[in-house]
């Protein structure tokens, strides 16, 4: 899709931001005012059907009914619906969908045949339209729905394909329409938006001093992200007064490119579904109902994994449906690896520790060191762990066994909101966007282009001649961006390129990325792969000759979360704004 020219909505026309951290496990949405000085953000907490759920944010997980595409419910009512009697025969929970937008995780089929992108908006769109009744509840019922802008968080680690989708399923859910300036809705990265709540709020606190760097390590339910930021501090001089009439006096400049991993929490659910079928037996458990798996499994979600210390010890109900007979001996015996007792499973905190929680959260304490080993001169002040998963003292504890004093100062858990600090940093953002002054990429961008073709170091398979006799060489990778290149958040790559009237009514661009350190020569190197195609529609040139050369510019942001496009031909002065396709699925590691 093409948009040429598009009306561009300036900043001091907005009045209120809306963010939103959609979850693996759980959302969280927040909101602030961008003309109240100093700015102050709401979280929203009351959430349908909490009954007294201390939780500030509302389950990711949706019910349909079965063999059909319509949401019936969400968030706790949802996980209240599958608790009734053949609930599991009638409805299909849905949950973890956010993970789907991944496409490099490869998971299988969401159930009624919906797509990732749907599941996504469906979701997205009760959870906005409850919270524009919550703000109709206060002082936001003054302001036109017009005038609001929304930030939503996406992981650090997911591909320019996916955040494409989440922004796709943004409009679809109906925050924004596709008619509106795409930074109406803005993107940023979950362990970004942390880094600007804990940099906020937590400055005076930790006495954040000049030239600080701050890991921000974000453990949320299906991803771990980590990034770095140093923080310079501004004179009076230098400190710009921004649209929302306030004047910062700290700046966040990214240290080195960040990295994730998808490691979260649900990876514990995971091995305690396994724990459990190891202690019970797959016969066992292949008769257990779903209704009485999904209380089990909620059991461990609410009561063991934020309790967990390593020490702890646990008892799990079982089913009634469960019969001691079928129960391995091991289990009858009183054996040392666990027992009955009044149809309760002891759990000991040694194996919960070996094979539930040892196996995810070494992954994050190697994800955290191989982050550090990229700092220069290996200076870094605080560290700070947030998300869900982020606030899990067992979690804090190993971090602090490794890392305290040996790497980090002070490894900070901003308890009171760590599942919090990332929807609010977002709403931070949405009103300060000029905090964040420099990123570092992740990857190697570049386009491919004909260019002249080198006897040398060109191989005859690559050779082309133009209509007009030129010799070129095909499939040249044009660099654009390198990576671990530090990039102003305004930073715009500008390249000339030709193309020949006549041939075409529009010229195909295509984007390349990859995450060798090397810059490649060819687009079909190994570990080189295509990420995005571009058409820019050719303009209607009454003058210009069959096969004639024309000339146009292509312009690349890459400093912001997502990429933008813009191409102006030089001879008609027309710009567009192009909307990169990202079709193509592409894995990439951090």
């Amino acid at each position: 899709m093409v948009v040429s020219n598009p009306q561009v909505k300036h900043f001091s026309d907005y009045r209120v931001v809306i963010a939103y951290d959609f979850g693996t496990t759980y959302s969280g949405a927040a909101y602030a005012f961008i003309h109240t000085t100093p700015a102050e953000v709401f979280d929203i907490q009351n959430w349908p059907h909490k009954s007294g759920n201390f939780y500030p944010k509302v389950p990711t997980v949706s019910v349909y009914p079965r063999n059909q595409s319509t949401l019936s419910e969400w968030g706790h009512a949802a996980k209240k619906v599958m608790l009734k009697p053949g609930a599991a025969k009638q409805n299909v929970l849905l949950s973890q969908f956010k993970l789907h937008l991944d496409e490099s995780l490869q998971r299988a089929p969401i159930e009624n045949g919906l797509t990732p992108v749907q599941a996504v908006a469906d979701y997205l769109g009760v959870l906005h339209k409850h919270t524009l009744e919550e703000l109709k509840r206060g002082f936001a019922k003054n302001y036109d729905t017009e005038t609001f802008r929304y930030c939503l968080t996406v992981p650090a680690v997911w591909s320019d394909k996916a955040k494409q989708l989440m922004r796709q399923a943004a409009i679809q859910a109906g925050l924004i329409s596709a008619s509106d300036p795409s930074d109406r809705l803005i993107l940023i990265s979950e362990p970004e938006a942390a880094a600007l709540y804990c940099e906020e709020t937590m400055s005076d606190q930790i006495q954040l001093q000049d030239k600080d760097r701050i890991m921000i390590c974000d453990a949320g339910g299906g991803t771990v992200d980590l990034i770095v930021f140093q923080v310079n501090f501004l004179d009076k001089n230098e400190a710009k007064v921004n649209n929302s009439g306030t004047r910062r006096t700290r700046q966040l400049k990214e240290v080195t490119k960040g990295m994730g991993e998808s490691c979260g929490s649900v990876f514990l659910d995971s091995h305690f579904r396994e724990l459990l079928e190891t202690k019970l037996g797959k016969d066992v458990m292949s008769k257990v109902s779903p209704r009485d798996m999904y209380t089990m499994m909620e059991y461990f979600i609410d009561t063991i994994k934020p309790q967990f210390t390593g020490m702890d010890e646990f008892y799990l109900e079982l089913p009634r449906s469960i019969k001691v007979e079928d129960l391995p001996a091991s289990l009858r015996d009183h054996d040392e690896d666990g027992y009955l007792d009044d149809g309760m499973l002891y759990l000991s905190g040694q194996e919960l520790e070996k094979k539930v929680f040892d196996p995810v959260v070494k992954k994050v304490i190697a994800l955290i060191e191989r982050q550090y080993k990229q700092i220069p001169d290996g200076r870094l002040e605080f560290l700070f762990l947030v998300g869900g998963f982020g606030s899990s003292k067992y979690l804090y504890q190993r971090v602090h066994e490794v890392f305290q004093d040996t790497k980090v100062n002070q490894i900070v858990c901003p308890s009171e909101r760590a599942a919090l600090a990332v929807v609010r940093g977002a709403a931070y953002y949405g009103v300060h966007p000029e905090v964040v002054v420099s990123r570092v990429s992740r990857r190697t961008y570049g386009i491919s282009i004909y260019d002249i073709f080198d006897e040398k170091n060109d191989p005859q398979s690559k050779r082309y001649v133009r209509p007009d006799g030129v010799v070129e060489c095909k499939d040249r990778f044009s660099l654009f961006v390198k990576k671990n290149e530090e990039l102003l958040v305004d930073h715009c790559v500008k390249k000339d390129y030709n193309a020949y009237y006549g041939e075409t009514t529009s010229v195909r661009i295509e984007l390349f990325a990859t995450e060798n350190e090397t810059v490649p020569r060819f687009d079909d190197e190994p570990g080189v792969h295509s990420v995005a195609k571009i058409s820019i529609p050719v303009p209607d040139m009454p003058n210009m000759k069959k096969n004639e050369a024309i000339r146009f510019t292509v312009s690349m942001y890459f400093g912001k979360t997502e990429i933008r496009t813009e191409a102006e031909f030089q001879k008609t002065g027309e710009k567009y704004d192009v909307k990169c396709d990202f079709d193509v699925a592409v894995k990439y590691g951090s």
